[in-house]
């Protein structure tokens, strides 16, 4: 057998308990290629989950956002747009100037009416859409990262214990660099979501997660070098929320262990 992005077959065997998956094209995957799928949706997916739970608490100045506690607090730095009936945000920086988020946030109340600004009683729903653009660099990942959402909460009317999000999402990511277990992987990865049912406690809380719901993620991967290079496979990657800061994160039949605080995925088992 090949050489495979430096994985032996015996990497293969020790890694993945003796069976290299098979991808979408016929040939072998990766060892690690889930585990490192499973690294670009663990950051995605904590991204997500931090909108949902914030959703966002603006500052008067421009230079970011700050987490609102589970309410949507815009100040006069996000003007009601008549036209497109959103409250539109200009671009702000995060990770020192790597990152790049805009937001825009639509309000309704409970007869689907427009609203110019968020009412804690009488918003019955809300609608964020973002973008995130620039680099990504964490400890055995770095990227460019191109992602997008349009993520829809209701249940807000009145007095609320939770809210229910519903969306899509999708992201254009290259150079995605793995350097854990002592080798380099790079990938490109094209990503679409779905947010479904994602139950969120009211207010937020440092402690407080999804109690139920998923995001399910399906990523077109292309091999950047070695011997694959240039070659495609389909991964799917389901998130599934139980009310703590660990959830499930299952691809290609291996089940990883996702922290939601750190973004960290650790391998439970296939």
């Amino acid at each position: 057998m090949k050489t495979v992005i430096r994985y032996s077959a015996i990497a293969c065997a020790m890694v993945l308990g003796g069976a290299c998956s098979q991808d979408s094209t016929g040939t072998q995957a990766t060892p690690l290629l889930d585990a490192d799928v499973a690294m670009v949706v663990a950051d995605n997916t904590g991204e997500t989950v931090d909108v949902m739970r914030e959703p966002v608490q603006f500052p008067v100045l421009s230079i970011g956002f700050s987490a609102g506690f589970g309410e949507f607090n815009p100040s006069t730095n996000c003007p009601y747009n008549s036209t497109t009936k959103r409250l539109e945000c200009p671009p702000v920086s995060r990770d020192g100037g790597k990152l790049t988020i805009t937001r825009s946030y639509a309000f309704w109340d409970a007869s689907d009416v427009s609203q110019d600004h968020f009412d804690a009683l009488l918003t019955a729903k809300a609608n964020i859409q973002a973008t995130e653009t620039g680099e990504r660099d964490l400890p055995n990942w770095s990227a460019t990262v191109d992602r997008s959402r349009d993520m829809t909460a209701t249940g807000l009317a009145g007095t609320e214990t939770e809210r229910t999000w519903n969306g899509t999402g999708s992201s254009h990511i290259t150079r995605s660099r793995h350097t854990d277990n002592g080798a380099e992987r790079s990938y490109d990865l094209d990503c679409n979501s779905t947010v479904t049912d994602v139950v969120v406690p009211v207010p937020r809380g440092a402690d407080r997660f999804p109690t139920s719901g998923s995001i399910t993620h399906t990523c077109t991967v292309t091999f950047v070098g070695g011997p694959k290079d240039g070659q495609a496979i389909t991964r799917t990657a389901t998130v599934t929320f139980n009310g703590s800061e660990s959830v499930s994160l299952t691809i290609n039949g291996h089940t990883f262990d996702l922290d939601l605080k750190t973004r960290h995925r650790g391998e439970r088992g296939g």
